[in-house]
């Protein structure tokens, strides 16, 4: 028996066998030549269709391979031209004088350059100097905000001479002028040099854990966090960690020994720093109503912001719960004070983590 070839299979074969095009033939006249035809016929035409097929696919193959050359091509020149441009000349102490948003303000180049692979460096880096727009007085004219513009001057003129000990304290930005701020550095290509390249606002627990490839759940136990409680009861100290994990406990909960007032929950980080934006806290359920604190302190470094939530048997977790308020420093040391009793089951925090220096 003929198998059914798809559409444009039947369509060539008829064409092949019937000695003329489809336009000229009719339907029928097209189904009844492909009958007629013979084996020798329909192997020819199929060949045929075959060669074409693989004619074309050379050719495709031949054009991708030549796209691909291309692209390769051009990320080099894009290389090479990264390269020239991060390229630091030999004067790179002269003064540059700027004048932005039409304040006048003067520092080095290396200053400018100091954050390597960012927008600014480049800007910068000499190879540009000519292009850049300039007053009157022949200072390079920079259209941005001059107080948040002096803010990253100051923090760039403090790194070069940080150290582990003593690093540069990160800019104090009001909260109003915050989506400004992070605009301005993200455009000038600081975002990373600044605040690490896990500085953009996160699960700050769960990236500790990617950033040491380990179990979340296990930071305590990998030294990277130290949990230390006023008074325990429930779980064993070993296990307060699991608190931190992606799920935390599960009918179980960080507790205080009952009846102890008042209480903390302290955790330090061990290798990183963290700015912490919001919070969530999940109570244990048997136990909410008798011994989980609607109120607490909660100490991030050397500043603090009372907090309240009416946790409930229906409502045991807070949701996310912002901590407005607190500065922009980075901190190694986080507190949570109760009047009373806690229990909690899970502990998440968002906001920024970096490595200490």
């Amino acid at each position: 028996g003929l198998n059914v070839q798809p559409p444009l299979v039947e369509e060539e074969l008829m064409t092949q066998v019937g000695g003329e095009s489809r336009e000229r033939m009719g339907t029928s006249n097209s189904l009844r030549a492909l009958e007629d035809a013979s084996l020798e016929e329909l192997a020819s035409a199929l060949t045929t269709k075959l060669d074409k097929d693989k004619d074309r696919a050379k050719l495709q193959m031949s054009q991708l391979k030549e796209a691909e050359r291309q692209l390769e091509e051009k990320q080099h020149q894009l290389d090479e031209l990264e390269k020239r441009i991060f390229a630091m000349t030999d004067g790179l102490d002269d003064v540059i004088e700027l004048n932005v948003g039409g304040q006048h303000m003067s520092t080095t180049r290396a200053v400018l350059c100091c954050a390597p692979h960012s927008m600014l460096a480049g800007m910068f880096s000499g190879n540009f100097d000519a292009s850049h727009k300039r007053d009157k007085e022949n200072r390079i004219f920079l259209d941005v905000d001059p107080p948040m513009f002096e803010k990253v001057l100051r923090h760039l003129r403090l790194r070069r001479i940080a150290s582990p000990d003593q690093p540069a304290p990160l800019p104090q930005v009001p909260e109003e002028l915050r989506a400004e701020w992070d605009m301005m550095i993200k455009y000038f290509g600081l975002d990373v040099y600044m605040y690490g390249d896990m500085g953009r606002s996160c699960n700050i627990l769960q990236r500790i854990a990617e950033m040491n490839e380990v179990d979340q759940a296990k930071l305590q136990e990998n030294d990277l966090v130290r949990i230390t409680l006023s008074s325990t009861g429930g779980v064993p100290s070993s296990s307060h960690q699991e608190v931190l994990g992606a799920s935390g406990f599960s009918e179980r909960s960080l507790e205080n020994s009952y009846g102890a007032y008042p209480n903390s929950i302290t955790i330090k980080f061990l290798k990183h720093r963290v700015k912490v934006e919001a919070m969530e806290l999940r109570a244990k359920i048997a136990d909410v109503l008798a011994h989980m604190s609607n109120k607490w302190t909660f100490k991030h470094g050397q500043e603090s912001v009372n907090m309240s939530y009416s946790f409930s048997r229906s409502e045991p977790g807070t949701g996310r719960l912002d901590t407005p308020g607190l500065g922009q420093a980075f901190v190694d040391e986080v507190v949570w004070l109760f009047p009373r009793d806690f229990c909690l089951e899970h502990i998440v925090l968002w906001g920024h983590v970096i490595e200490k220096t």
